[in-house]
């Protein structure tokens, strides 16, 4: 951003730099995710399952486990059981029952087979914030502040699905 080689970005750390203007722009809650008809209720369950990782997943469940599972060995004693970069096929190895996983709200939504996982009651939520960054000298650009309205449209609607959808005990 500051080699003046990106007009914006969306980040899930506000970044302290003058010459960046941050602002939230979503939020995303974390969710833990088991294969359907598996029970996650303690870590014993979470260390016999063992966890699909990702490219975040290490980080998101240190901070989701913190709070669900407090005193826990942490997430680096969970067997790693699989890893997947690509969000739109993480869920896979979890609905085949090869492990969980920890993700956002709106990653888990994009998987088609929403019967063959399941998301755990975790209590108290963990929600990241997301922000909006460009360079503090200039505003966006016309284009630059329409594609940002529109993408605000949709993580606006998918957070209200994911809302929903927890209200409904998924």
């Amino acid at each position: 951003m500051l080699k003046n080689q990106y007009e914006l970005g969306i980040v899930t750390f506000k970044p302290d730099d003058p010459r960046i203007t941050a602002t939230p722009f979503a939020e995303e809650t974390l969710e833990l995710v088991a294969p359907a008809g598996h029970k996650l209720c303690s870590w014993d369950d979470l260390m016999q399952m063992g966890f699909i990782d990702h490219p975040d997943g290490q980080a998101m469940a240190t901070r989701l486990f913190s709070r669900r599972f407090p005193g826990n060995a942490g997430i680096r004693s969970v067997p790693v059981q699989g890893y997947c970069n690509q969000v739109g096929l993480l869920l896979e190895p979890v609905s085949r029952g090869l492990g969980f996983t920890v993700l956002p709200c709106y990653a888990r939504q994009a998987f088609a087979r929403q019967n063959e996982i399941t998301v755990m009651d975790c209590g108290v939520s963990v929600v990241d914030q997301l922000w909006l960054i460009h360079r503090s000298e200039w505003p966006l650009s016309c284009r630059a502040t329409v594609v940002v309205d529109y993408l605000k449209t949709q993580v606006d609607l998918a957070h209200q699905q994911c809302v929903q959808r927890s209200g409904d005990g998924a």
